[in-house]
């Protein structure tokens, strides 16, 4: 798949968010806002914050010889409880993916930013006193803010735009252990859409996170 983008290293572009990207940024922030707004207003939430690092790849029947490498994401969300045991978990998150391609002579990265808004429904178990025990799942959506495939070798280098589709979606997935405001988790998240139309590749990513209950 990054043999693709190869070919495009006589064109390169410089990465700027263009007008329509910090347009639809803003409209998607707004939304999240007034969302949880209107949530707050109507029920007990809690918020969060957290933030983790972790390893991203893509899978897919295109993906021969490529490999993960470290990745990172921070976000905010709440917790709207709908019983005792599960709740609902929105959240607003700015995350790292790509993969990367290693070889004798050459290495290339590929670095995809979103900006993204997983929805996932969550089971706590209480498991010792201030200690509480989360599985969670639900879809994300998600929108690439920026994206930049760097190529290393002996003949030069390159950077430049990967040129990836904006607009990602899949499941997320993970379990968190609570102990009083504490939250420490593992997540994996599972893209279900092509990277481009020409190969089958898709975003896969595991995260470790530490955040902070409110």
């Amino acid at each position: 798949m990054l043999g693709k983008y190869e070919r495009k290293m006589a064109k390169p572009t410089i990465l700027l968010l263009t007008h329509k990207t910090i347009t639809i940024m803003k409209k998607l922030f707004c939304l999240i806002c007034v969302a949880m707004f209107a949530v707050t207003a109507s029920a007990q939430v809690t918020w969060n914050m957290k933030g983790g690092f972790g390893v991203a790849t893509c899978y897919g029947s295109d993906t021969d010889g490529l490999k993960s490498h470290l990745v990172g994401k921070i976000g905010v969300g709440l917790e709207y409880p709908l019983s005792s045991n599960v709740s609902l978990m929105p959240s607003l998150e700015f995350a790292w993916k790509g993969t990367e391609m290693k070889d004798d002579d050459f290495k290339t990265t590929l670095d995809l930013y979103y900006l993204q808004v997983p929805v996932v429904f969550a089971y706590r178990m209480n498991l010792a006193d201030a200690w509480n025990m989360t599985l969670k799942a639900g879809p994300y959506f998600a929108y690439a803010v920026s994206d930049k495939i760097k190529m290393e070798s002996s003949y030069g280098n390159y950077d430049g735009s990967a040129d990836v589709k904006k607009f990602d979606a899949g499941l997320d997935a993970g379990i968190d252990f609570e102990y009083h405001r504490f939250v420490f988790g593992v997540e994996a998240e599972l893209g279900f859409l092509k990277l481009d139309g020409d190969s089958n590749v898709k975003n896969l990513a595991f995260y470790a996170t530490l955040g902070w209950k409110f």
